[in-house]
C-alpha cells in the first residue's frame, strides 16, 4: 500500500506540473526535469507492486490488477514517446488516470481466485499492450478535439499555442491507432488459438464486442488511407471504438468479478 501511495503522489504531482506549464504563459518548461523524475519514480514504484501478481497457478489478473497494469503501461508508452515526440500534454490525462487505477486497486483489491494460467499470459499481455496504445490514441483524440474547437472559434490561449499543429496531432493519433490496431488483430488471433470454449469461459460477449471495435478501427484506418478521413470522423470513430473495447474487457470483468461473483 505504501508503494502504491507513493506512486499516486508522484503521478499527480507530475500531472500538476504539466498542467501548470500548459496553462501558464511560460515558453520554457522550467520543471521538465522534475516532471520526468517524478514520472520515472512513479513507474518504477508501481512496477514493484506487480511482484504480487505472480502465484504458482499463474497470474492474479482481476479487474483491479488489470486496470493498474494497463494504466502503468500507458504511462510508460507516453513517457518513452515524449522523448522524441511532442506528446507531453497527454500526461495531463494519462498520469491522473494511472493514479486513479492505483486508488481503485487499494480500495477494491483482487482476490487470489482471479488467476489467469500461464498458457494464456501471452494473449493477455498482447491484448493489454493493444489497449494501452489505443488508449493513448483516445487521449490524443481528446486533445485534438479541444484544439479543433478552439481554433475554429478563434479562441487561442497558452494551452492551444503549446500544442503541436493540427496535422502533427492527427499524424500522432493515427500512428498510435495503427500500431494498436495491429496488436489488437494479433490479440484476437491468439485468443482464437488459445481459448478452447468461449461459451464455457463466458467470453463470447467479450469476443463479439472486441470484433466490433476491431471493425471500427479497421474502417477508420483504411478510410484514412483511401479517402483521407480526418477531423471529427477520426475523433468520433476512435472514441467509439475504444469505448466498445473498454466495455468488452473491463465491462465484462466488472460484471463477472464484482457483480456476479
Amino acid at each position: 500500500m505504501l508503494l502504491s501511495s507513493l506512486a499516486i503522489v508522484a503521478y499527480l504531482a507530475a500531472a500538476l506540473l504539466l498542467a501548470r506549464y500548459f496553462t501558464k504563459d511560460e515558453i520554457e518548461h522550467k520543471h521538465q526535469q522534475t516532471t520526468s523524475l517524478l514520472i520515472s519514480f512513479a513507474i518504477i514504484v508501481q512496477a514493484l507492486n506487480f511482484t504480487d501478481f505472480w502465484v504458482v497457478e499463474g497470474i492474479v489478473f482481476g479487474l483491479a490488477n488489470s486496470a493498474s497494469f494497463v494504466a502503468w503501461l500507458i504511462a510508460i508508452l507516453l513517457f518513452l514517446s515524449s522523448i522524441s515526440k511532442p506528446v507531453h500534454a497527454l500526461g495531463i490525462l494519462v498520469y491522473p488516470l494511472a493514479a486513479i487505477t492505483l486508488v481503485f486497486s487499494i480500495a477494491f483489491p483482487d482476490t487470489a481466485g482471479k488467476v489467469i494460467p500461464m498458457s494464456l499470459a501471452s494473449h493477455v499481455f498482447l491484448s493489454i499492450t493493444a489497449y494501452a496504445l489505443l488508449a493513448l490514441a483516445v487521449c490524443q483524440s481528446v486533445l485534438l478535439k479541444i484544439q479543433e474547437q478552439h481554433l475554429h472559434a478563434r479562441k487561442i490561449n497558452g494551452f492551444i499555442n503549446k500544442l503541436p499543429p493540427l496535422q502533427t496531432m492527427e499524424r500522432l493519433l493515427f500512428q498510435s491507432l495503427r500500431i494498436g490496431f495491429y496488436l489488437l488483430t494479433l490479440s484476437l488471433a491468439t485468443g482464437f488459438i488459445f481459448i478452447d470454449d468461449f461459451f464455457a469461459q463466458h467470453l463470447i460477449h467479450k469476443t463479439v464486442l472486441s470484433l466490433i471495435a476491431w471493425v471500427i478501427f479497421a474502417t477508420l484506418i483504411f478510410g484514412r488511407r483511401l479517402f483521407g478521413w480526418r477531423g471529427k470522423q477520426a475523433i468520433t470513430a476512435t472514441q467509439v471504438g475504444f469505448a466498445i473495447l473498454v466495455l468488452a474487457y473491463f465491462g465484462s470483468k466488472f460484471v463477472l468479478e464484482r457483480l456476479l461473483s
